[in-house]
């Protein structure tokens, strides 16, 4: 979570009293409020980006003169929050999240599944949330829980496009159209990857990328056998990385999928089914010692690329007659 504070220079400009006294009110007690906002943001799951920010005085000064603030004593982003998600579809997430400690009064845009431009517009847009704080029914009532600001939901992709383009397009000191152009383009090569990504289980059975090839068939291969002869609950939760490291180690001692799996066939059958609490490693490489053991004992005789070492036990090496120090690829 991070706390955005910007800097403004100064100006010569001669502020109304109004203006001052509602922007000191309106910071005392932004202050209180962002303190709550930071209770709650650190709550986030992990994964999620969180920042808040208290609007400075300058900004605020500005921000009356567009004429657009028709109650600027109570300005709707005096204080802002924001949560950013890894994808779209982790967006009703946050909403829920956000419910738990926040009442929206009222979003922009409005709805969805409206949109409030045309097909061709490639604008900031994001999901904005309005509202105020819940107020715990047991505690006194506190004038903080009034106070409407605002939280923007995003996605890393949205929020990417918002921090890259601020600075270089709408800081910049003079209009450039160019600059616009490239933002909104950004703005669509963004959206579209963001589409991509949440549209992927229908992509890949698609006729433009729905074919089969390697390392990707390979290493399937080699997650049917394993999964053939571990339960779901002996495997690790990341089985992808798992399949990779027994298959760059089948790859080191001249073993294919089918190679692998009648490997794991004569261990198993032999020692009466897996040593419990072996990994799957651990298992290709004991057996690799009683029934490939030339291959085995070629590996860890020489040096290696892929994979670096080979993990073993004392009993694998004094199976293989061999001893650490005349294996330079062997780590026990």
């Amino acid at each position: 979570m991070r706390l955005c504070v910007t800097i403004y220079s100064p100006r010569a400009m001669s502020i109304p009293p109004s203006w001052r006294e509602a922007y000191r009110a309106q910071r005392d007690l932004g202050a209180l409020l962002a303190a709550d906002v930071a209770r709650h943001l650190k709550q986030a799951p992990p994964g999620w980006y969180t920042e808040y920010r208290v609007k400075e005085e300058q900004s605020f000064y500005q921000k009356i003169e567009t004429g657009a603030v028709p109650d600027f004593a109570r300005l709707e982003d005096f204080v802002g929050a924001l949560i950013v998600v890894p994808l779209t579809s982790d967006l009703p997430a946050a909403f829920d999240f956000v419910s738990e400690f926040f009442e929206v009064q009222y979003r922009r845009p409005e709805k969805d599944n409206w949109a409030e431009g045309p097909a061709s517009d490639f604008r900031f847009n994001d999901v904005r949330l309005y509202g105020a704080l819940k107020s715990d029914e047991a505690l006194p009532p506190r004038e903080v829980d009034q106070m409407v600001f605002e939280i923007q939901v995003k996605t890393f992709f949205q929020h990417a496009w918002a921090s890259a383009t601020h600075d270089l397009v709408y800081k910049y000191p003079r209009f450039s159209w160019s600059r616009s152009r490239v933002a909104a383009q950004v703005r669509a090569i963004l959206e579209s990857a963001e589409m991509s990504i949440a549209a992927l289980d229908a992509i890949e059975e698609s006729a433009v990328v729905s074919r089969q090839g390697d390392p990707e068939a390979s290493l399937n291969g080699f997650l049917e056998v394993i999964e053939d002869n571990w339960s779901s609950a002996d495997l690790p939760t990341n089985r992808k990385r798992m399949t990779e490291t027994i298959s760059t180690l089948c790859g080191a001692l001249g073993l294919d999928a089918l190679s692998l799996s009648e490997l794991l066939r004569r261990g198993k059958e032999d020692l009466n089914g897996h040593p419990e609490g072996w990994s799957p490693y651990q298992c290709v490489v004991d057996y690799a010692s009683r029934y490939q053991g030339d291959a085995l004992r070629k590996s860890l005789r020489k040096t290696l690329r892929r994979p670096k070492v080979i993990h073993v036990t004392p009993e694998v090496l004094e199976r293989l007659s061999l001893t650490i120090a005349g294996c330079p690829s062997a780590r026990i």
